[in-house]
């Protein structure tokens, strides 16, 4: 969120797409694919779907300044499925990705709402292609509050961020998981979040840290759950690489840990190859590790188009059942996806 956060004032104030004399800018993303799943255990499933490469989205931002460096900021940003009869902000997989108020100036940032965490910017930079529907890296684990996804959202919370010092950029989140007051059956559930991230020419690192509480064990699962990740590229020129090692940990229940390698290879002026594996081990069960390759190809059809696809493949355990694609998945099964596709940012 934080690199988000900080190139939205730059974004709002640079903005031709603007109402009348306010600094409000809509953008956002219409991507449409193909998805081919089979190998689950049962028949093979074709789906067209909204968002295989990102996901499909629309949203207003804006900025305004209010003297002595002192600026207010605002995101409205909401999922569309492309690919049904789903209004903005309504439907299963539809909904606010994130909505915000907040202040910017020479102090950092502080905003607050619905977010993208710090968790959230930590796994959509595992690799170019996270997030998308051929993330080996999200693929495998348990994805929980380090996650390029839903789960990397938080409601009800808020958020600073640091200016840079010298590259080096830090945040903290705090988000209320529930908010109801402790009863027999319930407590008022928390997270807090840390980050610390470094980019320096070719080279960027990210560090989180994540630790949700809920002493009765019910809107967790376990009393507490804790979260570390590091994940770290860095552009060769030939190629860039992405390396990422996090670990999920719910007291009393399981703990993963999953890591990622990535690489991705630019192909004349306009395509790029990228590769990716990734692997989870959940050190308190049995027979329930799985592992997961990506092999994808990007073309950038112009500045805002670009045309993708690529295949993933997941070998679970037998006493797992992680999907690779749309289809249900049998214990032990190893299922694949095929999924192309254009996306079309504005």
């Amino acid at each position: 969120m934080q690199k988000k956060i900080i190139a939205l004032a730059i974004a709002g104030l640079a903005s031709t797409a603007a109402f009348a004399q306010s600094n409000v800018t809509v953008y956002g993303i219409a991507d449409v694919g193909y998805a081919y799943s089979f190998g689950g255990g049962q028949g093979s499933q074709h789906n067209v779907t909204s968002g295989g490469l990102s996901g499909s989205r629309i949203g207003f931002k804006g900025v305004e300044d209010l003297g002595n460096g002192l600026k207010a900021l605002f995101t409205l940003e909401y999922s569309v499925d492309v690919d049904s009869n789903v209004g903005i902000g309504t439907g299963a997989s539809a909904g606010a990705r994130q909505q915000f108020v907040g202040l910017t100036g020479g102090f950092g940032t502080v905003v607050a709402g619905r977010l993208q965490t710090a968790g959230y910017d930590f796994a959509c930079a595992t690799s170019p292609i996270a997030g998308s529907a051929l993330d080996a890296h999200n693929k495998v684990g348990v994805a929980a509050l380090l996650s390029c996804g839903g789960n990397g959202r938080a409601n009800n919370a808020f958020a600073y961020i640091s200016p840079s010092f010298s590259g080096l950029t830090l945040a903290y989140n705090h988000a209320r998981v529930t908010e109801a007051a402790a009863s027999s059956n319930t407590d008022d559930v928390y997270a807090n979040l840390l980050s610390a991230q470094y980019a320096n020419g070719g080279l960027k690192l990210n560090l989180t840290y994540a630790r949700a509480d809920d002493n009765d064990q019910v809107a967790l699962g376990g009393d507490k759950r804790t979260e570390y990740g590091v994940t770290g590229s860095y552009n060769f020129g030939v190629a860039t690489v992405f390396g990422a090692y996090q670990t999920n940990k719910t007291d009393g229940f399981s703990r993963n840990d999953k890591a990622s390698l990535a690489v991705a290879v630019p192909v004349g002026a306009k395509g790029t190859v990228v590769g990716q594996y990734a692997r989870n081990s959940i050190d308190t069960a049995n027979n329930a590790d799985s592992s997961a390759y990506t092999v994808a190809y990007t073309h950038a059809l112009s500045k805002r188009t670009t045309a993708y696809a690529g295949y993933t493949h997941v070998v679970n355990d037998g006493g797992v059942n992680l999907a690779a694609g749309f289809q249900t998945v049998g214990a032990g099964k190893d299922p694949s996806i095929v999924a192309l596709g254009v996306r079309h940012a504005f």
